[in-house]
């Protein structure tokens, strides 16, 4: 499997890298770690990349390498790098430019797996989709932005899977994997007992119906996903819950639950205008959420 970690500001978030290299060496994947910067004006595009040589010429890193090379240390300190002799991580090629698009150092995981540290330029959700269309991604990965328009942007307009790290801890995650019948919970379902496999924690299987007169639909979507989880050898216990579904999610959401749920099926105008109910969950619970398409 392929992973993207996506990563940012002054210094990245050390809770959310290793959230992500946790996930990520659970599957064994390989993992990309994203930094995006703004795009340079055309109009000084040539004198910044004469003072990108100079500042090369001086061994003064730029911004957004100064970052990856953070993300780096952290995964080494996870012991999610495969290392040399002398505590060194094994480099397949050094930070280069003009692979795929961007600036890239590329190193190895201890399975094996690679480990790429990627530098582009531009719109942060754009940017995100052309490593995911490149690289056929199954998952990305990212922190909960204090920016409510980025993190909609974020939830809405990622062409994968994405896994918002909110909140992110050490800590064994009860994972509750919410279900409606619809084509894309059902390949919540899937991704979400895949990955609680994988981690060995504890699952809860949510239907939720909207009135007391759809119960019994909600208690057979409840019934067929549980079938569905027993066929893939995942313990889980079954909830069955009348109301508001965000309502109900956040209500049952603690610190150590990761929501597992399907992305939104509106248009993209109307998730700009009414949002969605993925993204609202994101809002109110106080945990990570994967969103599964």
């Amino acid at each position: 499997m392929r992973f993207l970690l996506c990563v940012g500001g002054v210094e990245p978030s050390v809770e959310t890298v290793r959230f992500g290299a946790r996930i990520a060496r659970a599957f064994e994947a390989d993992l990309s770690v994203l930094y995006v910067q703004p795009r340079v004006p055309h109009a000084v595009r040539e004198e910044m990349r004469l003072a990108r040589e100079k500042l090369e010429e001086w061994e003064i890193e730029l911004p957004g390498v100064k970052v990856l090379k953070a993300a780096q240390k952290i995964l080494l300190q996870e012991g999610s790098v495969r290392t040399g002799p002398s505590g060194e991580a094994v480099v397949r090629h050094a930070m280069k430019p003009g692979v795929r698009g961007a600036y890239e150092l590329h190193i190895y995981g201890i399975h094996g797996e690679n480990l790429r540290f990627r530098l582009r330029e531009g719109d942060i959700v754009s940017e995100i989709n052309k490593e995911v269309e490149s690289d056929q991604l199954d998952l990305v990965i990212f922190g909960a932005s204090q920016q409510r328009h980025i993190l909609q942007k974020l939830v809405h307009f990622i062409d994968c899977s994405i896994l918002v790290a909110k909140n992110p801890k050490d800590v064994k995650y009860t994972f509750l994997i919410c279900t409606d019948n619809s084509p894309t919970s059902r390949r919540a379902e899937l991704f979400g007992a895949k990955l609680a496999r994988f981690v060995n924690s504890p699952v809860q299987l949510l239907s939720v119906a909207k009135f007391k007169t759809r119960e019994h639909m909600a208690m057979e979507c409840a019934e067929r996903a549980s079938n569905s989880l027993t066929k893939a050898g995942v313990a889980h216990s079954t909830i069955v819950r009348i109301g508001n579904v965000v309502d109900e999610i956040a209500a049952l959401a603690r610190e150590d639950t990761l929501v597992v749920m399907g992305t939104s099926r509106m248009p993209a105008w109307k998730k700009l205008i009414f949002g969605s109910k993925p993204l609202q969950v994101v809002e109110r619970v106080p945990c990570p959420v994967l969103i599964v398409m």
